[in-house]
């Protein structure tokens, strides 16, 4: 990393997101990593998200609590806290990390424009519809995103993304605390929220006949049902197909740990529909962390994260018949997946460490 003595201050997270995902988790796994470079602290509104932030609280890292929503009322308040704490520690970065952050951030910049920190916005999805405000009231700001996929996307590249100081950072992942095994029979895992977009059907679909081909292989499903009338019409093709009694939707866990140890192949179903396409997809590396092979279509954060026959494959958007392919072929070899989750093991040490992560992040703003 860039020696301390050249940063004055610390480093400010706008976190204050209203819901908790990927972003969220993301940001607190390199946090303490961070810490051991300058002091961080964080604003974060979300109960879970706050929770586990206090978690890592110490000497430099301090928690601080929003008022929820998007209320004028609330947003004000959680406004006035960043500035009175901005004017008292003068920060050498303000990161912002979600939507509400992003604005925050834009309102700072004209509140203190004599500032001399630097201020940077971490794009992790296609919903920032006020880009161009933030582009405008940003003028110098970097923007991180986990992958080039957003950066490659057409609505962000129109609004003039691409013309700004773009950097991809990486989302971290923690290393595998379980040894990896697999139950008997074996069982396909897919973590996603229960949407369309998340193309389950099209994995249920493939499930028919990889089903027919292996006898005992089963369907696990992780994912909290975010749309329960999309979750009755994957129980009822599920039925259509024959396949239900072999097809098991489970609830989101939030231990994943035992779930990534007993599978023997992930599958990322995602589609590039709206609001799609993944713009990262922690799954791949989580599954990678237990030496464990992914298939996923080639949109998105996948299609920039597996290299096709090293550690996964990748397959055509919606072709059924190659999911099934692909998946088969793994179930067939147990060698080929050791192989696979092998070569996805070390590139979760190699790349996505989240000591690897803070120290590019840190880098990457300090450039000149």
């Amino acid at each position: 990393m860039t020696p301390t003595s050249t940063r004055r201050g610390g480093i400010f997270i706008l976190s204050n997101m209203r819901e908790y995902g990927g972003a969220e988790r993301s940001i607190a796994t390199i946090i303490p990593h961070l810490a051991t470079a300058l002091p961080v602290r964080v604003f974060a509104e979300e109960t879970r998200h706050v929770l586990e932030l206090e978690a890592l609280a110490g000497p430099n890292v301090r928690v601080v609590r929003c008022p929820k929503g998007i209320s004028i009322w609330s947003t004000g308040q959680a406004f006035a806290l960043v500035l009175w704490h901005f004017l008292r520690e003068h920060p050498a970065v303000v990161l912002a990390n979600g939507h509400k952050g992003a604005a925050m951030l834009a309102a700072l910049r004209r509140v203190v424009p004599w500032s001399g920190a630097r201020f940077a916005v971490y794009v992790r999805d296609f919903g920032y519809f006020t880009m161009p405000k933030l582009l405008k009231y940003l003028n110098g700001a970097t923007y991180f995103a986990p992958s080039q996929a957003v950066f490659d996307h057409p609505q962000y590249i129109e609004w003039g993304l691409s013309r700004a100081r773009c950097e991809v950072v990486a989302n971290g992942v923690d290393a595998a605390t379980v040894a990896p095994s697999e139950t008997d029979p074996p069982y396909i895992g897919c973590c996603a929220r229960i949407t369309p977009w998340k193309g389950i059907d099209y994995l249920i679909r493939a499930f028919e006949r990889i089903a027919r081909e292996h006898p005992t292989v089963r369907l696990r499903i992780f994912g909290e049902a975010r749309e329960p009338e999309y979750l009755a019409k994957l129980r009822q093709l599920a039925e259509e197909l024959g396949v239900a009694p072999r097809v098991d939707f489970r609830a989101f866990v939030s231990e994943t740990a035992e779930m990534y140890a007993s599978g023997s192949v992930f599958v990322v179903s995602s589609l590039s529909e709206h609001p799609g396409p993944e713009t990262f997809c922690r799954v791949v590396i989580e599954a990678w962390s237990y030496r464990k092979p992914v298939v996923a279509f080639n949109v998105g954060g996948p299609k920039y994260l597996i290299r096709d026959g090293e550690d996964g494959f990748l397959v055509e958007e919606k072709n059924i018949e190659q999911l099934a392919d692909r998946v088969l072929t793994l179930l067939r070899d147990p060698a080929l997946r050791a192989r696979m989750g092998e070569a996805g093991w070390r590139r979760t040490h190699e790349e996505f460490d989240p000591r690897v992560i803070a120290r590019h992040l840190l880098d990457r703003i300090f450039a000149a």
